[in-house]
């Protein structure tokens, strides 16, 4: 009987979790073509278009405020089987997100240039980050409804529609980015509006699968407590990835005052590891989803079993990708440059992240776990104290006193195990299993 159980547990695991994450690698795909493209034309091209993703990435601070808040009330309220507060969340939440959204753009068209010259960017770099962003930062509106749609079906424990969607916009993007760099010769420019049109094309999308399936969710409704509720719980969140987010950019920054080719090789490396986040973010969002039902079913023990499930699963998974990142690191890296100091430092850096797989996969896991039960506050405490704590700190230490480069990506791995020791430590203690239902 307990094998069936856990077979039954294992599929639902997957069926959220792999729609999920290939829905993220083809995140990472479309970013993965885009840089290729890039690197046929320089190197600066390759660290513009990085560097304003990487501006761009700040904002989904904000993102994860209203997913996250979405997300949690809806599988809470799903588990608990009050499906009409389940319409009000999602109605009253998007109506939300139109209030943020003109500022966010605001702030991301006047901000790019001081960001790039904090990074230390100047010159052709700067200049051609400068006109990718000009695009791409007008696509926050449609990044934020999307990601609210998406979070709400999950909820649920949909992640086929989200898939589909990105799908079809994944093609879009991959042939519109080639004709506006190659055939119209517009450079990053073209792959900036071929950004920009991908965009609202996804939305537009969702929002006709929601007009055609009204039985899914209703527009219209509000009631502010549902707004408030998302603030609340999701708040935290946005902080803990404004802050993770603002690591990755300062760690940029420490890597930028070695010299350029480092600083691509590091680029040109994270992008490689992105695809290792596919698995990641689909299983971290099964424990965010399986988690928030059990609990809003007032089953505490199903959600303890669910977590324990993944992350036996996942870290078989996570163990087999971190050998490959290792392994074939050198060729990897070699289809992005030819330039051996650039390999060189992509090399290192997936190294030190491919060893490092398992417990990067355990802190994705527990952290969904918690943020399921609406530890949104614990999940930002933990995250804020190991990463700026075990990670940037030790790195503006080696990087002050001249240690190598070296130094610096293996700060990277020695931070992501003791990262989830934390989250390990906390969940087992069980905290966060003292959660309301009506959150």
């Amino acid at each position: 009987m307990l094998k069936i159980s856990t077979q039954n547990r294992l599929k639902k695991i997957i069926k959220i979790a792999i729609p999920s994450g290939i829905n993220s690698l083809l995140d990472i795909v479309v970013i993965a073509v885009n840089i290729f493209f890039m690197s046929m034309i320089s190197d600066s091209h390759i660290l513009a278009m990085g560097l304003a993703l990487n501006f761009l990435m700040l904002f989904y601070a904000v993102n994860a405020v209203f997913s996250v808040g979405t997300n949690v009330q809806i599988s809470h309220y799903f588990g608990a089987k009050e499906y009409q507060k389940i319409h009000y969340v999602f109605s009253s939440i998007v109506q939300g997100s139109f209030v943020i959204s003109v500022p966010l753009v605001l702030m991301g068209i006047y901000g790019a240039g001081f960001f790039f010259d904090w990074i230390g960017v100047d010159g052709e770099v700067k200049n051609l980050a400068l006109v990718f962003n000009d695009f791409i930062i007008f696509t926050l509106p449609a990044l934020i409804l999307k990601n609210i749609f998406t979070a709400a079906l999950a909820g649920i424990g949909n992640t086929i529609y989200p898939l589909f969607v990105r799908l079809v916009s994944m093609v879009f993007s991959i042939l519109l980015t080639y004709i506006f760099v190659f055939i119209y010769h517009l450079g990053i420019k073209g792959a900036g509006i071929a950004y920009l049109i991908v965009g609202y094309l996804e939305l537009c999308i969702f929002i006709l699968i929601f007009l055609v399936k009204k039985d899914l969710f209703s527009f219209g409704l509000f009631e502010k407590q549902y707004l408030f509720n998302m603030f609340k719980i999701g708040i935290p969140a946005g902080f803990e990835r404004l802050l993770s987010l603002f690591s990755l950019i300062f760690t940029t920054k420490i890597i930028a005052t070695y010299n350029d080719w480092v600083l691509t090789g590091s680029q040109i490396g994270s992008r490689i590891e992105a695809f290792s986040f596919m698995p990641s973010f689909g299983f971290m969002l099964a424990a965010i989803v399986l988690v928030g039902q059990s609990l809003g079913a007032k089953k505490i023990r199903e959600a303890e079993i669910y977590t324990l499930t993944i992350l036996k699963f996942s870290s078989l998974l996570m163990g087999i990708t971190g050998i490959l990142l290792v392994v074939f690191a050198r060729y990897l890296s070699s289809l992005f440059s030819s330039n051996e100091e650039v390999i060189s430092s992509s090399v290192y850096y997936l190294i030190a992240v491919g060893i490092s797989q398992i417990p990067l996969i355990w802190s994705f896991v527990l952290d969904g776990a918690l943020r399921g039960a609406g530890k949104t506050k614990l999940v930002l405490l933990i995250n804020a104290i190991s990463i700026w704590c075990f990670r940037i700190f030790p790195m503006i230490v080696l990087a002050y006193f001249d240690f190598g480069f070296i130094w610096i990506y293996t700060m990277i791995c020695i931070e992501t195990y003791i990262r989830a020791l934390i989250f390990w430590r906390v969940f087992k203690k069980g905290a966060w299993k003292n959660t309301k239902r009506d959150i």
